[in-house]
């Protein structure tokens, strides 16, 4: 049983990505619990984002940074990823990546910018939905529906949130659009694109 288990490093957008070589979906088994990060989370969450941003933007050559572990299971022959632990970390990234290319949205209807819609759409193919009509993280049974409605869809629908863990979802993106949107600064239509 030495090959049971083996750990290498990815990256986030490794295992979202829906244009990689390897087109397997992401799906949180049934026996996973939902969405059930709290603001401290999010807010922690978006403090190593930031703190990775700055890295970079400082120092070129920075190591990623590591957002803890993630264990899989695939099943290449069905095409799915079974997310086993990271569930709420991925979830959260993609929760950004989706506010990342509505951010980019509104900044191309104000300034016209070719190249901010082009960026939404990117993000939007590669990391949300694929040609094919499947969606690169799948969520729960308790989650799918909402998260599918307001995170992944493109524009995003407004649909109530019913239970604790769509308020959690609700809360998460409310509080990472207040933290990209302070970092990208007013969106106005004299804006440096």
């Amino acid at each position: 049983m030495s090959g049971a288990f083996a750990s290498s490093p990815a990256k986030v957008s490794d295992l979202l990505n829906t244009t990689s070589v390897s087109t397997e979906r992401v799906v949180i088994p049934t026996f996973q619990r939902g969405y059930m990060w709290k603001k401290k989370h999010v807010e922690a969450f978006w403090n190593d984002v930031d703190k990775q941003r700055n890295t970079r933007k400082h120092n070129k050559g920075a190591d990623p940074h590591f957002f803890g572990p993630i264990v899989t299971l695939a099943k290449p022959s069905d095409g799915v990823i079974h997310l086993l632990d990271g569930q709420q970390r991925i979830a959260t990234a993609t929760i950004l990546l989706s506010i990342l290319r509505d951010v980019a949205r509104q900044i191309n209807k104000q300034t016209g910018t070719q190249s901010a819609s082009d960026f939404a759409a990117k993000i939007q193919l590669q990391f949300m939905y694929d040609e094919d009509g499947g969606y690169s993280l799948e969520m729960g049974e308790t989650d799918l529906l909402y998260f599918r409605s307001t995170i992944q869809i493109d524009p995003p629908q407004s649909t109530k949130a019913t239970n604790l863990t769509h308020r959690n979802i609700k809360v998460a993106r409310a509080l990472l659009w207040d933290k990209v949107v302070s970092v990208v600064g007013n969106i106005q239509p004299q804006m440096d694109a």
